[in-house]
């Protein structure tokens, strides 16, 4: 069966919804505040940025991570970007043999949603406490 390209953009959209699930809230949580930092910063934001922070074995989900905040307007097409890819540099990861990877910034959206998250999650651990 041949899918037409909006059958095959939506089949691709639920598989990366299942996939940006194996990200935990921890991992999540972590990503969220080493992206405000850098933006905070001025520094890039990127694979190898967070590489350089988390550590070795939490730096794994980040690119589910950036994928979907990056596609966050592809899943919801109504809202406006949350990371804007602005270049790409050679990955720091030996793992990657030179493969390059993106660099983002983040937008006045993407810091709301950000923060609206962290938020969410203090508040729930306040009702849960």
């Amino acid at each position: 069966m041949t899918l037409t390209p909006a059958q095959a953009r939506a089949r691709s959209l639920v598989e990366m919804r299942a996939l940006y699930s194996t990200v935990t809230d921890w991992d999540t949580a972590i990503y969220d505040q080493v992206v405000l930092h850098l933006a905070d910063t001025g520094q890039p934001i990127g694979m190898n940025q967070i590489r350089t922070i988390v550590p070795d074995g939490a730096a794994r989900g980040a690119g589910l991570y950036f994928h979907q905040l990056v596609g966050h307007d592809a899943l919801h097409p109504a809202d406006p970007a949350l990371l804007v890819k602005t270049g790409e540099e050679v990955s720091i990861n030996p793992k990657a043999r030179g493969k390059k990877v993106n660099v983002y910034r983040l937008t006045r959206a993407g810091r709301k949603h950000i923060e609206e998250r962290q938020a969410a999650r203090i508040e729930q651990r306040r009702e849960a406490a």
